[in-house]
């Protein structure tokens, strides 16, 4: 699964990486420690143009009758999105990448105690999750609340050993394909949510502080010994 991620990188530097045509994203100051609610950023695409564009992280179907059933939609399945009713819209039409900086994961130790470590890219580059999209609008007369999943698939051997499931991360090859709003073959899509190969990922203990949602600073991601 994915429950915490980290969002530092400068979102200018995210247009470039991720080759975005605009950037209409609100302001937001990096993040060490994301978690659910929380606003994030994403690369959707609308009318054949790439945009970099804030969410947030809890997916609210647009037949919701209350916001709150996005704090249990943090992450969907990927074998499962084309049967469920609350990302089958989405993911044939909604699709989006979730730029992070590394995302934690936690190993239970022998004390009961979690123990976060932090997968990040070897070679150092933000990782492009494939998420899915969705208005919620409680009335006409308010603003439209935009939300985002991550999706999720079985883990590869890097991260195996601490959970059995982790986000999908996307290489660039196919990012024009998951983001393409007129391809609407979800049999193609779901052959794009693979787990990616063994050694994309390092993965490195980091400090307990990671557990507590207020603590949110750089030091976060730094390796401790264990």
């Amino acid at each position: 699964m994915c429950g915490r991620f980290v969002a530092a990188s400068d979102p200018d530097g995210l247009v470039k990486f991720f080759i975005v045509d605009d950037r209409i994203a609100e302001e937001r100051p990096p993040s060490w420690n994301v978690a659910p609610t929380a606003s994030v950023l994403a690369v959707v695409e609308h009318e054949q143009r790439r945009l970099l564009v804030s969410f947030r992280w809890g997916l609210v179907p647009s037949w919701a009758s209350d916001a709150k059933v996005g704090n249990r939609m943090i992450n969907a399945r990927a074998e499962t999105l084309a049967d469920k009713p609350a990302y089958r819209e989405a993911f044939a039409r909604r699709r989006c990448l979730i730029p992070a900086d590394g995302f934690y994961e936690w190993q239970r130790a022998d004390d009961g105690s979690r123990l976060p470590f932090l997968a990040v890219a070897r070679d150092g580059q933000p990782l492009a999750l494939a998420g899915l999209w969705s208005t919620w609008r409680p009335t006409t007369d308010e603003q439209p609340l935009r939300t985002c999943t991550i999706v999720t698939t079985r883990a590869n051997d890097d991260v195996a050993h601490l959970h059995d499931r982790m986000p999908v991360v996307l290489p660039a090859e196919r990012w024009d394909s998951w983001l393409d709003r007129s391809v609407r073959d979800t049999a193609h899509l779901q052959h794009l949510l693979t787990p990616p190969a063994p050694g994309l990922l390092a993965l490195r203990p980091v400090s307990t502080a990671v557990n507590d949602v207020r603590n949110d600073h750089a030091g976060l991601v730094d390796a401790v010994a264990r």
